[in-house]
């Protein structure tokens, strides 16, 4: 699964191994001053893939308490990358069980020795940290592995000890790449939490490669979670005995990530209609109702433009679409339509596959007219989030809860006839209010229920909910999204994208 040609034998900034060098010298400090990377030696590493070096070092505390023993690996004749070009880098956390005694409950130790084999023939360097069982410590780890045996997934075991996914830090990486004169990398992993990670830390990530692994049975329930709940890079694919996993396709190195693994696997040409990243674009962001300007920043194409345009038919054909917001904002993807198209059956389809809890985005001055206030006068959503009032129609319907019922609620708030007198409250529809400008101002999925209905030339109306994964414990995140709307042949885009159509085109 990895591939690519030497660059060349020299290092960026002239790195070369160097046996003679004084290593008693320390090496700045992180960022934030709190820690200190100490080198403390290198020597010749010869096996089996032929001529390596190895290089130790310490990372200390700001009391100098000892918290880690990191090493660096690379070929003899150096890192390998030209100057100015991405290094190959390979940041890969200790597995004892899988590299020690061999454990085929995950791929630790075949992902270690791809890296190994892709850096042998390519250059780069292998970071390995003492970081057992994603950060919780050996004893832990094999607790959870108990847990596991009781069915839980690799997720749920860590949150059944109290600790969260992932426990790892990478606080010494920009330190270590600093030693080693590496200004820019390419990533062999298939995590985009060591992605963000770095990205955090100021690294230059200019790409990832995956690392792809062939699934065991003793590993593929550990690796389908890890793709459907950790966006890990591996698809999973639906057979008739059963849910499979596929590694996706290799990567070449990709454009400066922008917008995180999302980002980074349209860049690739993952997902519908993905062209790569387009030309940048300046978007405004608004500080509070104000609209003093706040920041710009950059946006990309994510699925690509083709998208969005498919989207756009399917919602002006009465469609069902579903859209993913930013990983670093909700990582949620809602099923959206217009709602002057709203039946019982697409409503019921929404019960089936969402939270259950539907909602309908208008514009402000709309729901001005229909006279339906905030739901609480102080907002405290972390999103802001801002839900009116609930409804329901007063003809026509039985209790509301009912598709049916909700479906005709739906399609009379769209309904430019409708007045507020058409309608009770409290009831079982939770209408949104859309911010003015809809995602060039707000990338929620409010906003873009509202642009996309509008700009397939409906009622400025969207319905829109958020889908659950398929045993309705959680919200479904990327992986299993993709599967979703395969399955039910969705159109997949994302808000970014959205941003990005209305950018280009204007509207």
């Amino acid at each position: 699964p990895l591939s690519g040609g030497r660059a060349g034998p020299g290092g960026l900034n002239g790195f070369r191994p160097d046996a003679t060098r004084d290593f008693n010298g320390w090496v700045t400090s992180s960022p934030k001053n709190q820690y200190t990377l100490q080198v403390v030696a290198e020597c010749a590493l010869p096996n089996s893939r032929g001529e390596f070096r190895m290089r130790a070092y310490r990372w200390l505390d700001a009391d100098g308490t000892q918290l880690m023993e990191p090493i660096a690996i690379y070929p003899k004749d150096g890192i390998g990358n030209e100057p100015g070009e991405p290094a190959f880098i390979r940041v890969h956390d200790q597995c004892f069980t899988s590299e020690v005694f061999g454990s085929q409950r995950c791929d630790c130790r075949e992902q270690l020795e791809m890296a190994m084999d892709f850096i042998a023939e390519n250059g780069g360097s292998v970071i390995y940290l003492p970081q057992e069982g994603r950060g919780i410590g050996l004893a832990n780890k094999i607790a959870a592995y108990n847990l596991q045996d009781q069915g839980f997934d690799t997720v749920d075991a860590n949150h059944q000890l109290g600790f969260p996914d992932d426990l790892r830090k990478y606080d010494m990486v920009p330190c270590i790449l600093d030693d080693l004169g590496v200004k820019s990398v390419c990533l062999l992993t298939n995590n985009p939490f060591k992605t963000r990670s770095l990205l955090s830390l100021g690294v230059e990530v200019t790409g990832t490669r995956p690392v792809l692994t062939k699934p065991n049975a003793h590993n593929e329930a550990y690796l389908r979670t890890k793709a459907l709940r950790m966006d890990h890079a591996y698809t999973v694919v639906e057979k008739g005995d059963g849910t499979r996993m596929q590694p996706t396709v290799p990567q070449q190195p990709l454009p400066r990530i922008r917008g995180g693994a999302h980002a980074a696997r349209a860049a690739a040409g993952a997902g519908s209609g993905a062209r790569g990243p387009s030309r940048k674009a300046q978007v405004i962001l608004e500080k509070g109702a104000g609209g003093e300007l706040e920041a710009t920043r950059e946006a990309r194409w994510v699925f690509g433009r083709e998208s969005v345009e498919r989207a756009l038919d399917d919602i002006r054909n009465g469609k069902v679409v579903v859209v993913v917001d930013d990983e670093n904002r909700e990582n949620e993807g809602d099923l959206i339509m217009a709602a002057e198209h709203a039946t019982a059956e697409t409503i019921g389809f929404f019960v089936r596959h969402t939270s259950g809890v539907i909602c309908v985005a208008l514009e402000s001055d709309r729901l001005d007219e229909l006279e339906l206030p905030q739901m609480v006068g102080k907002n405290e959503d972390p999103k802001a989030t801002a839900f009116t009032v609930t409804v329901d129609a007063k003809d026509n319907v039985s209790t509301g809860i009912s598709a049916r019922d909700r479906a005709e609620t739906l399609r009379r708030l769209a309904s430019v006839e409708s007045k507020a007198s058409d309608f009770c409250r409290p009831g079982h529809i939770f209408p949104l209010r859309a911010r003015d400008g809809g995602v060039l101002v707000r990338q929620g999925h409010t906003e873009a229920s509202v642009d996309l209905a509008r700009l397939a030339g409906c009622a400025p109306a969207g319905v829109l909910c958020e889908i659950t994964t398929e045993d309705s414990q959680d919200m479904a995140r990327l992986p299993e999204l993709r599967v979703f709307a395969e399955k039910h042949g969705l159109v997949l885009t994302s808000i970014e994208d959205i941003l990005m159509y209305r950018v280009e085109t204007g509207t």
